[in-house]
């Protein structure tokens, strides 16, 4: 998804509106894709400021993740605000500001997209606060049923077994 920046650089206008909604399958981050599960949302403007360009909009999408805990597919919402002053070329990025780099005349979003994607992601998603989880030895969804693989008390690690008796009184 470009964005053409021509009449802001020829100063032929001096702010460019973004309000568009665009659909993207997935995004791939850290091996794992993820899909999108509604469309991309931005709204913002981009502005000439003494010949230099400024993003300032919001980015707001969804998508498919697994709880961390039962491996259920859960939706998780991404928002964000970018702000970044938009350069030319890797030279020119500023120090102590967001910069952006543009290709020519054109901002490539899907980059931007991509980028507020991975910081903005949660580091573990959990389907609710509560999950209780899978059971260690039998694999079960803990919220949707009973394990009965094993009675924690009676349960004992094999390696273990010679420690069992090991604090009983006589």
């Amino acid at each position: 998804m470009m964005i053409n920046l021509s009449k802001l650089i020829k100063r032929e206008i001096k702010v460019l509106d973004l309000n568009f909604s665009e659909k993207i399958d997935n995004i791939s981050y850290c091996g794992k894709n993820y899909r999108l599960t509604s469309l991309v949302g931005v709204n913002g403007q981009i502005t000439n400021i003494d010949g230099q360009l400024y993003l300032d909009c919001n980015i707001k999408f969804s998508v498919l993740d697994s709880c961390s805990r039962c491996l259920k597919e859960v939706e998780v919402n991404i928002e964000d605000d970018v702000k970044a002053f938009i350069v030319e070329d890797e030279d020119c990025v500023l120090e102590d500001e967001d910069t952006i780099v543009c290709n020519g005349d054109e901002l490539d979003f899907k980059n931007i997209i991509e980028n507020t994607f991975i910081l903005n992601v949660p580091e573990r998603i959990t389907c609710d606060e509560n999950c209780k989880g899978l059971c260690n030895s039998c694999g079960a969804n803990l919220n949707e049923e009973k394990c009965n693989c094993h009675n924690d008390e009676e349960f004992t690690d094999p390696r273990f077994s010679k420690l069992k008796d090991f604090f009983k009184n006589d």
